[in-house]
């Protein structure tokens, strides 16, 4: 299903099996939520599904299978020797049985299983194998004579069983191979030299049991990893959704319930960290609605309310992306500005006020007969100068505003020992404000 760039096998497996899991846990519509809770069974799942889980299968368990094939190889290489030591004329044959043909074709299994193939593939490989060693066993057995026939049978059933526990193919697959390996046994017990054939049959009749009680062994551990499976893509889910309930709780706990910005503690958050990294010409502007209160008791607090979320609308849409704006208390916002110097910072606090003053208060038809205004007090972060303080002399300079005539904009002076440009300032228009 996947196909990943020519990587080792290991970093290979993990990529298709998270990859597996991430189609599985995403997709809702190949994989619903109520497949995973009810006692589905593989066959019942569509080929789609069949295919993903095949590759999260692989990818889990495929090194069982190559250390297999590995050590396999390895032990047969190795048998080269026993096999002269018991029967001197049998080093030819074992060279050209051993090494040369069923070596080369385990070797092939061995690279076939690197990559993930068709399940039917996979599933054929165990025949492949499973005929190649009885064949083996038996030809080197008719060649090492009666004394070897037996044991060199049994020890290929042996070593075809070992092999069913850890190929991970499909059950029918396992059951086909047990089928050949008996089926070749009883073969070559027919037609080879048998001391006594009621102990051949007994033996084989053991170890045919043996690869039977292993095949259901199998099934068993297919049926609990396909429930592994579920679990763990149930999982993943579970954790996708509590990661979006966390998302959404920090963001309602970052926002202003009424307004919509960010909150004072957000804010403050915000600025901290914008600080710490050392952005330059930061600028915060503090408004505040002129005479409020006034407005709220004259009107009521559903219109207080409305004019509170039209003000903070109104900045925000006079502001870059980037900007920062937050209701900073009850009729008071904060506004910080990133890359502003003095003019920038002068410039979008008289954008935002004038805006301000445009705005209509109550239901379309049914307008309040006041118009909003802004204070606005401006400070330039100057150096290392901690936040607080910065925002603190925005402060000033809005009760400073608010004292010498409201709807204004007052730049805070430099700290002691810092200069800042001044840039030319207009004299807002008077307007009857609430």
């Amino acid at each position: 299903m996947f196909r990943p760039d020519h990587i080792d096998h290991r970093t290979r497996s993990q990529r298709t099996y998270k990859e597996a899991l991430k189609i599985a846990m995403s997709d809702r519509d190949l994989l619903p939520d109520h497949l995973l809770t009810t006692q589905s069974q593989l066959p019942d799942m569509s080929p789609t599904v069949r295919a993903v889980y095949d590759s999260y299968y692989w990818a889990a368990h495929s090194l069982k299978a190559l250390a297999w094939l590995k050590a396999i190889i390895v032990f047969n290489l190795l048998l080269i020797g026993f096999d002269a030591f018991l029967e001197p004329s049998l080093l030819v044959p074992s060279l050209i049985i051993r090494g040369g043909i069923v070596t080369a074709i385990l070797l092939a299994m061995w690279i076939l299983w690197r990559r993930e193939r068709n399940h039917s593939v996979q599933g054929a490989s165990l025949i492949v194998v499973a005929a190649s060693i009885m064949i083996e066993a038996g030809a080197l057995g008719l060649l090492g004579g009666e004394a070897l026939f037996e044991r060199y049978l049994t020890g290929g059933l042996f070593t075809v069983a070992t092999a069913i526990l850890f190929f991970p193919i499909a059950f029918s697959w396992t059951i086909a191979a047990v089928g050949l390996a008996t089926f070749l046994y009883v073969v070559m017990l027919a037609i080879g030299p048998v001391t006594d054939p009621v102990i051949a049959v007994f033996t084989g009749c053991f170890y045919c049991s043996a690869m039977v009680t292993f095949a259901s062994t199998r099934k068993a551990a297919l049926r609990s990893h396909w429930k592994s499976f579920k679990s763990k893509v149930r999982e993943l889910r579970d954790q996708e959704t509590l990661e979006n309930l966390n998302s959404e709780l920090r963001l309602a706990a970052d926002l202003d319930p009424l307004t919509g910005v960010r909150n004072r503690r957000a804010a403050q958050e915000e600025t901290n960290r914008i600080c710490e990294n050392g952005t330059q010409y930061v600028a915060f502007l503090m408004l505040d609605i002129d005479d409020f209160k006034t407005l709220n008791d004259k009107y009521g607090h559903a219109i207080g309310d409305d004019c509170i979320r039209q003000v903070a609308r109104s900045i925000a849409d006079n502001l870059r992306s980037r900007d920062i704006v937050s209701r900073y208390g009850g009729e008071e916002f904060l506004v910080v500005l990133t890359g502003a110097n003095r003019e920038c910072a002068f410039s979008a606090a008289e954008r935002i006020r004038k805006s301000i003053e445009q705005l209509h208060i109550g239901e379309p038809g049914n307008f309040i007969d006041r118009r909003v205004a802004v204070s606005i007090g401006v400070a330039l972060r100057h150096g290392d100068e901690a936040p607080e303080k910065t925002i603190g002399r925005a402060d000033d300079a809005l009760y400073t505003a608010k004292r010498t005539g409201k709807n204004r904009t007052v730049i805070a002076p430099a700290p002691e020992g810092g200069t800042i440009p001044s840039p030319r300032q207009a004299e807002p228009h008077r307007r009857d404000v609430a």
